[in-house]
């Protein structure tokens, strides 16, 4: 008996030794503050390392060394989580940290992450730039889960440098900001073609976030409309703003005298939509040099697709306007050699002179096919339209009395012009000379002089000539008139001088006439 209480009484000691060694296990599983930090020991009495532990609601990160993780991105296999100060993995929340890449150039001092409903940070994939939507808006991140920002391309990579704009797919601010762009957006950058290179440039982002721009295909130029407005980008996308040519494979501009077909005008920098319809803009310096010069502005029209009406004559609004090889709307007095055929101008003079005025051979020599010059007069720089019957017309500082035909298919010629190519073109009509709608008329001090028949002014008494008027009218059948010279003139019944002399005529000692007997 004795043998076997004993026996007992070791397994008793046996089992005590053992209760005990479970009880001090036992404690020291679990969470335990150590140090100041807090840990976690496994059933067998060890540090928990590298996992997640569980307390409550929150879950916690253990270390390589086996202590809580605080306020610090943990990477975990292929993800990345943040403890915030207390330990806790965060979750639906924008966390900055410490950039520890900031002395390299162009990294900022602090970086961006953003952690899922899971704790897990929101990362690249591996198919190209994608967007994750946050709030209303759309951020793209690193491989490590850093947001983006500024100039992105299509492989998730942040574009730096001087040509970031030019390089760039995407645009997300800076590196506060980080928002994917949408619609327009105003973006300063360096621009080293320029003698200013600081630029401030607009883009035009859609709505997956890419910004237009023009392709290789595109001849460097490419045209989107915009809430019903035209606008147009080039290559580094990069809205293009007043006079812009290569829109057209045809659009090589070989001189400052080049036609100006190809280019369209975009408005302002500030706005950027193609113009339609009439405006007013000073031409581009390889079309017009000097009016560049002297910031003297024009007046356009732009058709739908943005190019101008040039070389032609076409009615707007029922007016008729002109427009040069450049685009430009003529005014004022015009010398015209126009094939109605294909409602072409081939050739144009603007009369800004006398001589100009006076002799039409020098447009004869200047003519470059069949086509005879007629004149038009398209009424002062503001006005342009095409202007009919009687005008007074200033040239040079002297005012002119033209009449341009209301009707018919010569409408709006100088009245006395008829197609017969003889560049010299001219009718006596309603008692008066025209020659290309300008009226015949003398000068009031003068009283009378004498005219051709194709409207040259000759010495009074020349013989045959028309006698006309300060007014235009011809003198016909007059007897005894004295002009300005104080001398008696006579005349037929169509007008023509047959008697000049300081005597009367039918007065003693006066020379016959032959006409008034």
């Amino acid at each position: 008996m004795r043998k076997q209480t004993k026996l007992v009484a070791v397994l008793s000691a046996a089992a005590l030794l053992a209760l005990g060694a479970s009880m001090t296990s036992f404690a020291a599983t679990g969470w335990v503050e150590e140090n100041g930090t807090w840990v976690y020991y496994d059933n067998d009495g060890y540090k928990v390392t590298d996992t997640w532990k569980k307390s409550v609601n929150n879950w916690f990160w253990l270390n390589s060394d086996g202590e809580m993780a605080v306020s610090t991105i943990v990477e975990d296999e292929d993800n990345y989580y943040y403890v915030d100060e207390n330990g806790a993995m965060v979750s639906n929340t924008w966390v900055q940290v410490e950039n520890e890449d900031a002395d390299g150039e162009d990294e900022p001092a602090y970086v961006w992450y953003y952690f899922q409903a899971n704790g897990k940070a929101y990362k690249a994939g591996t198919s190209g730039t994608s967007f994750k939507p946050i709030n209303g808006k759309k951020y793209a991140f690193d491989s490590e889960g850093q947001m983006l920002y500024g100039w992105i391309d299509d492989q998730s990579n942040r574009v730096t440098g001087d040509d970031a704009w030019q390089n760039g797919t995407y645009y997300c601010g800076d590196e506060n900001d980080g928002a994917q762009r949408t619609s327009w957006d105003q973006i300063h950058v360096i621009d080293v073609t320029e003698d200013e290179e600081d630029q401030d440039y607009w883009f035009y982002f859609g709505s997956n976030g890419k910004k237009v721009k023009a392709e290789a295909n595109d001849n460097d130029r490419a045209t989107k409309t915009i809430n019903g407005q035209k606008y147009v980008f080039d290559s580094n996308g990069k809205m293009l703003s007043g006079w812009v040519n290569g829109m057209s494979t045809t659009s090589v501009i070989a001189s400052p005298d080049a036609v100006a077909a190809p280019y369209r005008n975009f408005s302002a920098e500030t706005a950027g939509n193609m113009k339609k319809g009439w405006f007013q803009a000073v031409p581009d310096e390889d079309v017009n040099r000097d009016a560049y010069d002297d910031e003297e502005a024009k007046w356009y029209y732009a058709k739908n697709d943005g190019t101008l009406y040039n070389s032609t004559i076409k009615t707007i609004n029922g007016k008729k306007y002109a427009f040069n090889e450049k685009g430009e709307m003529l005014s004022g007095l015009v010398a015209v050699q126009y094939n109605a055929a294909n409602s072409e101008i081939t050739n144009y003079v603007v009369i800004d002179t006398e001589a100009e005025l006076n002799d039409f051979a020098s447009f004869e020599a200047s003519r470059t096919d069949n086509f005879a010059w007629d004149v038009y007069y398209f009424g002062a720089s503001s006005d342009g339209s095409m202007k009919l019957g009687n005008q007074n017309v200033e040239v040079d500082g002297e005012t002119y009395g033209f009449f341009f035909t209301k009707t018919g298919s010569k409408k709006g010629q100088g009245f006395g012009s008829d197609n017969n190519n003889n560049g010299v073109d001219n009718y006596i009509e309603d008692g008066a000379i025209y020659v290309h709608g300008r009226k015949a008329k003398a000068d009031s001090d003068m009283k009378y002089e004498a005219f051709t028949a194709d409207g040259k002014k000759q010495a009074n008494g020349t013989t045959d000539a028309y006698l006309v008027n300060t007014s235009g009218s011809i003198m016909k059948k007059k007897k005894n008139v004295k002009d300005g010279n104080d001398m008696y003139i006579c005349t037929d019944e169509n007008g023509k001088i047959k008697y000049y002399d300081e005597l009367k005529c039918g007065s003693t000692g006066a020379p016959s006439c032959g006409y008034h007997q």
